[in-house]
């Protein structure tokens, strides 16, 4: 039987929820703060999962040409602040605030949810994972969020509403990056 919590999933025309958190360095962080920039709102799982950091990778060397078009990113891992340390952030240089969540509270915010046939669909991006895993910067690790937990993608306008919302299908399921590209157009 499927685990996935029901919600209600933010919707494009939705107000974006805001939240007052920190990010992993302990800077405040306020969605609010965001108003008058494009903002991608990435939910990722635990911090060592390999198809995570095949993504997380993929936005990195891509920030550069969104923060030139005006585009401001938040990842959300749950993960606890040393976890993503040492999986995400320890050998590279991050541009854009990382925000720990163990407790799942933003993801429940956002209605990201928990699925056990997501999880085992995600099992079919053998490809995607062993590319996560031949990072040279990748280390394997002991999950310390859901390993049931699937992502989701949230691109908030600068009025603070959600103009694109993509909850994940399975464990590596993310917005394509095209829609990030229209978006920022």
């Amino acid at each position: 039987m499927d685990s996935i919590i029901k919600m209600n999933d933010l919707q494009p025309g939705d107000k974006a929820l805001d939240f007052k958190t920190q990010d992993i360095d302990g800077n405040p962080i306020q969605l609010s703060d965001f108003i008058g920039r494009k903002t991608l709102l990435c939910f990722f799982r635990f911090a060592s999962c390999p198809l995570c950091t095949v993504r997380f990778i993929q936005i990195l060397q891509n920030y550069p040409e969104y923060r030139t078009r005006g585009l401001n990113v938040l990842a959300v891992f749950e993960s606890s602040p040393e976890y993503i340390r040492r999986y995400v952030s320890s050998k590279r240089s991050v541009p854009f605030p990382i925000i720990a969540d163990l407790e799942g509270d933003l993801y429940k915010l956002y209605s990201v949810k928990k699925s056990v046939p997501g999880t085992m669909r995600g099992m079919f991006r053998m490809f995607t994972m062993i590319k996560g895993m031949l990072d040279p910067e990748y280390k394997m690790g002991k999950p310390d969020g859901s390993i049931t937990r699937i992502p989701a993608d949230f691109l908030i306008s600068p009025l603070l509403t959600i103009k694109d919302s993509y909850y994940g299908k399975d464990i590596g399921d993310h917005i394509p990056l095209k829609r990030i590209d229209e978006f920022i157009k």
